[in-house]
């Protein structure tokens, strides 16, 4: 093509492109392009604005058809340069002679024409067969409307045109052997065309053979072969230009730069002697076909000889046969089905022949398996091979194996302003962030939600948000049609065992991040050596992510799709019967890790569930590592539970109750509050006193650790009389404890201490031991305010010496911040110093974060007892932080205090100042009583 380097070149037999130099333009959507399309074949002529509302959507336009084709002007402009003019309401794109392939068709094909009567038909022919070239496939292809069906029909009827005259210039150079496999093909391909029969009788008349041209048109090749004598074996290599299989590549391709650089360089040509391959595999919808093709594209210069392409569908129901698929690409080689073997074979054999010395490249698009590629390997090492398939295929030779993800946010949101439009995001920065999130950054979704929009130039896209946050299965009907999401991943779901696919659509039931292998099984109620053989096989597919061994998770749409399959297909009961089955998992497991950091606490045994193990759930005794998921995901299932079985709640309760030495564990008892709350309503409508007073022993328990007092005296005060109704006395002991915290905290020190007393006294009727030592050791600071350090210091000693018995980590290192306060109080700062940081380091050692923060604080007021001002200030600083990582604001306003009052003893008044002023302003919100010392330090400075 003759155009101007700057400007750009187009493309309309085949997919339409526009190309500046070797690089596409990014022209957008089909319907966009197809407008581009009308403008190439008026080229330089105006055209009306009814026009082409006419020609892209026929006698039935949308109402906003002008502001759509307003829309698609502008931003082919954005994109081609100022090459379309406006006249009115009509539109003219300039382009330069020669800028557009069917021009250099027609000129070629003008001088074929002329050089006929000069220089014979040989030269003529030779111009003609050039010309068509230039047809890179079906014109016009993929393009909506009725103006491209009308002009594609024209066009491909102009290209056979062409091609009989080329022929018939062949049959006057003698050429009749050599041109019957070619017209045998096109009588296959348009049946009842009588130029090809006068065509194809003349080749056999002149080359020696006869017989009837066609028979029926549902005859097959092979079978005419033999009937007329054929098919002995010979390749008869028809003179067609070499294959250019490749689909359209959207112009809009984004965010895969380093994945493309991997693919041209491992299948660019070197002096290798083996097959180069590259493999990409991932979920549905991921992309995997765009940067195949679009590495295929670039690397078409490396490979003259043509590019074979097939899509083997192998997700779908009716993969394709290795066997057909070598008879379409010895077609291609220009084999006639007379020389093609009917066996696979035979057909690999002549496939491998036909490459051999070639530079060809293949790609294979959704394979299945290794079965389905390996006869269509080549074995020649001139060749190169790209295979994108949802599994990975071990077996594939490839370099490199490619496993493509979601895109990135950054990545999602630049292919989105390709698809939508720069300006429309631009304009609604927010919304197009909550877009690509909601899309997950998966391509495919990413480009259904910004072409409805492009369709939709009214819509903002604030409102496909909020159609998206109605169902995100919006995109697949009508605006994903045949290729929507929900078809995307109804391929890898059809191919699944009956197994396989309910736990899929259990999978998506509970509300979890992910899960393991003895979780799905619980779910599904399998054992778990047959749930890990199901959940790898959904991971092969692509409908599971598998992040590290063990452990599985959806991708968010994948999970709507999971969700939306167990809506329709799972029974209520049975929906409810999995998630009763997850929730006995959990609390087994909550039991044992309760029994393990609780050693000697009779509560470990009341709470497991009455079902012994079942063939879906592992004894948690087995010396198998386990880890609990987080707080959250715990109590959003045991609610989700409580919803599907309300009869569940004592089981909810108990699960409940054994977070607590885990919530002590990562102080995440913020996550406490909400779902207590709900759960504790659900226990009271239902009067089931015992469920009601361990649920609310927990929400006072973190009422209490996030400061707000008041409410956790009341709600402890109700859970501990439904305990005492029921005679649940060993929970009653730890309710009697946090109440007692409670009142020591606010610095009620008489009440506190005997509250202790209380605890103490029923723990020991009951025999919890270890709730015993947890009360004593909690009235130390009772004990050293009512001025009975002795009593406070044997105290320690004598629950330090049990608790190491116990081999109670949690309890060791409470004793021994417990000894750090009484040293302090007896003014032995060295002491207090060493006690602290040797809780600290048990309790961090040891999984128990809050420990680090309890130590700095108390280490902090020792060091500033002991005129240590400056280490004081450093040393409180420390808990500060941590006290903020964790969230406890109690222990962070303690700290702000005495970090204040470091700097003020320092001198360092400004310092002093901030930290007093955050503290008092802490303090006060959470109503602890140090605000009152706080506000007397900062007042003086």
């Amino acid at each position: 093509m003759t155009g101007m380097p700057s400007e750009p070149c187009y493309t309309v037999l085949g997919t339409v492109e526009a190309l500046r130099g070797e690089d596409p333009l990014p022209i957008g959507p089909p319907q966009q392009r197809a407008l581009l399309a009308m403008l190439l074949l008026r080229r330089n002529t105006t055209v009306g604005l009814d026009e082409l509302i006419d020609g892209l959507w026929g006698e039935e336009p949308p109402r906003a058809a002008a502001g759509t084709v307003r829309l698609y002007v502008h931003r082919l402009r954005h994109a081609l340069g100022p090459v379309i003019a406006t006249h009115g309401k009509s539109y003219v794109l300039r382009i330069a002679p020669g800028a557009l392939d069917l021009d250099a068709f027609e000129e070629q094909v003008a001088r074929a024409r002329a050089r006929l009567t000069t220089d014979g038909p040989g030269t003529a022919a030779e111009l003609l067969a050039r010309a068509l070239t230039l047809w890179r496939g079906v014109p016009l292809a993929g393009l909506p409307g009725p103006h491209a069906r009308i002009h594609r029909e024209r066009l491909s009827e102009l290209r056979l045109a062409v091609l009989l005259e080329r022929i018939e210039l062949d049959l006057q150079l003698g050429h009749h052997a050599r041109l019957i496999p070619e017209l045998t093909a096109l009588c296959e391909e348009y049946p009842g065309d009588g130029r090809l029969d006068v065509l194809i009788d003349t080749a056999r008349a002149h080359s020696g053979r006869s017989g009837a041209v066609r028979t029926a048109a549902a005859s097959p090749p092979l079978r005419r072969a033999r009937e007329e004598g054929e098919g002995k074996g010979e390749a008869l290599a028809a003179e067609l230009p070499p294959p250019a299989q490749l689909p359209y590549v959207p112009g809009d391709f984004t965010g895969r730069d380093e994945e493309l650089r991997t693919l041209i360089e491992a299948l660019t040509p070197t002096s290798a002697e083996c097959l180069m391959i590259a493999a990409i595999s991932g979920m549905g919808g991921v992309g995997k076909t765009t940067l195949a093709v679009h590495a295929a594209q670039r690397l078409r210069g490396h490979f003259p000889d043509g590019q074979l392409y097939v899509n083997l569908r192998g997700m779908r129901e009716d993969p394709a046969d290795p066997t057909v698929v070598l008879a379409g690409f010895l077609r291609a080689l220009g084999v006639a089905d007379s020389a093609i073997p009917e066996d696979r074979e035979g057909r690999a054999a002549l496939y491998r022949t036909r490459l051999a010395g070639r530079r060809i490249l293949l790609v294979l698009d959704d394979a299945r398996n290794y079965p389905q590629i390996e006869a269509l390997l080549p074995g020649s090492p001139d060749c190169a091979v790209l295979v994108t398939s949802r599994t990975t295929i071990p077996e594939l030779p490839a370099a490199p194996q490619l496993r493509l993800d979601v895109l990135p946010t950054n990545k999602a949101l630049a292919l989105f302003r390709r698809i939508a439009g720069l300006e429309r995001v631009a304009a609604e920065p927010e919304a197009a962030a909550a877009l690509a999130t909601r899309c997950g950054g998966l391509p495919l979704a990413l480009r259904l939600a910004g072409s409805r929009l492009v369709a939709r130039p009214a819509w903002s896209l604030s409102d496909m948000v909020r159609l998206l946050d109605g169902s995100r299965w919006a995109m697949d009907a009508p605006a994903g049609g045949a290729d929507g999401l929900a078809t995307c991943f109804r391929h890898s779901y059809d191919l699944l065992r009956d197994e396989e696919a309910r736990l899929f659509r259990l999978m998506a039931i509970p509300r979890q991040a992910a899960t393991d292998t003895e979780g799905a099984a619980a779910l599904a109620g399998l054992p778990p050596a047959e749930t890990a053989r199901c959940l790898e096989r959904l991971a092969d597919l692509g409908l599971l992510e598998t992040p590290v061994p063990d452990t599985y998770r959806f991708h968010d749409l994948l999970r709507e799709f999971a969700a939306a399959r167990s809506q329709e297909q799972d029974r209520p009961e049975e929906r409810a019967a999995a998630l009763t089955r997850l929730l006995d998992h959990f609390l087994t497991l909550a039991c044992a890790a309760y029994a393990r950091q609780r050693p000697g606490h009779p509560l470990a045994g009341l709470l497991l569930p009455a079902t012994p193990p079942g063939p879906s759930r592992t004894s948690p005794d087995d010396g198998r590592p386990r880890v609990l998921p987080e707080p959250s995901t715990l109590l959003a299932v045991a609610e989700q539970a409580l919803e599907a079985a309300p009869a569940a709640i004592g089981p909810v309760a108990n699960l409940v109750l054994a977070l607590e030495p885990l919530l002590d564990r990562s102080f995440r008892w913020d996550s406490m509050v909400s779902p207590a709350r709900r759960i504790l309503d659900v226990a009271e409508e239902q009067g089931h006193l015992r469920a009601a007073g361990r649920i609310g022993h927990m929400l006072g328990s973190a009422l209490t650790m996030l400061g707000r007092f008041d409410e956790a005296e009341k709600t402890l005060h109700q859970a501990e009389l439904a305990m005492l109704m029921v005679g649940d006395e060993a929970v009653r002991t730890e309710a009697l404890t946090r109440q007692a915290l409670v009142w020591q905290c606010q610095g009620d020190w008489e009440r506190a201490e005997a509250g202790f007393r209380r605890a103490i006294a029923v723990g020991e009727a009951c025999g919890n031991t270890w709730g015993v030592g947890n009360a004593l050791l909690n009235s130390v600071s009772s004990l050293l305010r009512l001025g009975r350090p002795d009593d406070a210091a044997t105290t320690c000693r004598a629950a330090l010496e049990s608790i190491r018995a116990a081999k109670d980590d949690f309890g060791q290192a409470h004793a021994l911040y417990q000894l750090g306060v009484v040293a302090r109080h007896l003014g032995e700062f060295d002491e207090a110093v060493a006690r602290h940081r040797q809780s600290a380091e048990l309790g961090v050692r040891n999984g128990y974060p809050a420990f680090e923060v309890l130590n700095a604080v108390s280490e902090t007021a020792a060091l500033l007892a002991g005129n240590r001002a400056g280490d004081a200030a450093e040393c409180g600083e420390r808990a500060v932080a941590a006290a903020r990582r964790i969230g406890w604001q109690a222990a962070e306003a303690r700290a702000l205090r005495l970090v204040g009052t470091a700097f003020e003893a320092a001198g360092e008044r400004d310092r002093a100042r901030q930290r007093l002023t955050e503290a008092v302003e802490l303090l006060t919100s959470i109503g602890l009583p140090e605000s009152a010392q706080a506000k007397e330090i900062l007042a003086g400075l």
